[in-house]
């Protein structure tokens, strides 16, 4: 075990992508096993020690930013204890970082579908987010691919916890060997595929789906066991330019309509004008006045299929069209779908004002009511601003470029419309990135007073000392 005390050693442990500022802590502990990890736990819950648990820091809700008490690093933790080739699993520690894995998959012809955006995150953080990754369009959100996850509770007890073995019973769960018990959340979720809001509720629920996207404040996870698959077979990308956006939009409704199309495509993203304009200052080829741009990625099932690709692409009017195809198009297109979020994070460090996203997802039916309520809002608001994201799982984000206090002023009240918005359209706050402390707000919106002291009822239960995760998801005191 390491503890880190020097604060300037452990200022870098202080930070996410959200740009939160003020996070402080005493030390940093830095467990090498499982065993180490549970007494750690133990002994800060004996000591009513807040503990805040830190990933690979690529969140952008402050979740992993401690105020105050000390921090439990997992990056010691970075074991692949096994890959079932056979049988299509893999168990890994909670350290591991995604990259690291999905390479060693690719050594053996298999594949991570939930993997997110950022590669550098740890599987643990995956986990505990409820992720969706960067195919979540064709493969759906993180929670799917989870078999078994084994935690330090709150109050150090060790627990693996298999799917498909603790069931809620008439609406209560009790955690084997624990003495625990406690009423499931009785709240609604939203019917949005994508959702990482708040702790998971259904009716007859998987104790494991409790724990999945509780954001380090039921339990940390050290072990994992997912479901992996067959590596995908070759796969092309595809950018097309249109000078209005409109067009874009269009062109993906008409896609949506065809399912025997939709079926190979893994991602299908929209960036808008405003995110082109920043683009080009890195890649010159994007056309000058564009409105909008699709971009998606699908697999190569056949020679009928790119031919249906091909009819498609040409009906469009469109400014110019990107194919990938081979090894070095392919890099190309997947390095710009991913410049646009680096651009607005360089921002955000450089102005030095908390991060301003959105991460609302809604129903299909209100989608482009939604969108057209951004763009209302926006235009009103003249807040430098792009918009791009997931069009394919109707989930866009709006990222605000800060300039001043008055435009941060600006920026929350309008993504306070755009919540209240969603939540009157059935969606949710947060898609994908959780909501750590800064959303805390939002969450109240989607549940009202009665889910929060729901989720307050159901932490206090488990973590009786309230030291877990402090000001993540829900404020709870002992």
């Amino acid at each position: 075990m390491l503890i880190k005390k020097e604060q300037s050693t452990i200022r870098g442990y202080f930070e996410d992508a959200s740009n939160l500022s003020g996070g402080n802590a005493e030390c940093v502990y830095i467990p090498e096993s499982g065993d180490e990890a549970a007494e750690i736990v133990r002994e800060c819950n004996v000591g009513k020690k807040l503990l805040t648990v830190s990933a690979g820091g690529t969140g952008v809700v402050g979740g992993r930013i401690p105020f105050g008490g000390a921090v439990l690093s997992t990056e010691k933790l970075d074991n692949i204890i096994e890959i079932n080739a056979g049988e299509k699993y893999a168990v890994l520690q909670s350290g591991v970082i995604v990259d690291n894995f999905l390479k060693e998959l690719a050594r053996k012809n298999l594949f991570y579908p939930p993997f997110p955006t950022e590669k550098t995150a740890f599987i643990g953080g995956n986990i505990a987010t409820n992720a969706s990754g960067e195919y979540s369009f064709k493969f759906g959100c993180t929670r799917k691919y989870v078999r078994r996850i084994k935690l330090v509770l709150p109050g150090g007890e060790v627990i693996d916890v298999k799917r498909g073995e603790v069931i809620a019973k008439n609406g209560m769960f009790e955690i084997p060997s624990t003495g625990i018990k406690f009423a499931i959340p009785c709240y609604k979720m939203p019917g949005v595929v994508k959702n990482s809001a708040g702790y998971y509720s259904q009716t007859g629920m998987d104790l494991i789906d409790l724990f999945i996207g509780s954001e380090g404040t039921l339990g940390i996870i050290i072990e994992a066991e997912v479901d992996v698959i067959e590596q995908l077979p070759d796969v092309f990308f595809c950018a097309v330019f249109f000078k209005d956006s409109g067009d874009a939009f269009r062109m993906v409704r008409e896609l949506k309509a065809q399912r025997d199309m939709l079926e190979g495509v893994l991602c299908l993203e929209y960036f808008d004008g405003n995110s082109l304009e920043y683009l080009r200052e890195f890649c010159q080829r994007v056309p000058v006045g564009a409105g909008g741009c699709i971009l998606f990625a699908a697999q190569m099932n056949s020679p009928d299929g790119l031919d249906a690709w091909d009819r498609l692409l040409t009906s469009y009017s469109s400014m110019d069209t990107w194919f990938g195809d081979t090894e070095k198009h392919k890099e190309e297109l997947y390095s710009f779908r991913h410049k646009l979020p680096e651009v607005v994070n360089d921002i955000v460090r450089k102005n030095m004002y908390p991060k301003v996203s959105t991460d609302i997802v809604v129903p299909e039916d209100k989608f482009y009511d939604m969108n057209e309520y951004y763009l209302e809002k926006l235009g009103k608001a003249g807040v430098r601003h792009v918009v791009f994201g997931h069009i394919g799982e109707n989930h866009l984000h709006v990222n605000f470029l800060l300039e001043n206090e008055e435009e941060l002023r600006k920026a929350r009240t309008v993504y306070l419309g755009f919540v209240r918005k969603a939540v009157e359209f059935g969606g949710t706050v947060s898609g994908e990135h959780g909501i750590g402390k800064i959303k805390k707000q939002f969450l109240e919106i989607m549940y009202g007073k009665s889910g929060i002291e729901e989720m307050a009822r159901v932490k206090r239960a488990i973590d009786r000392n309230c030291i877990m995760g402090p000001g993540n998801i829900v404020t709870v005191h002992s």
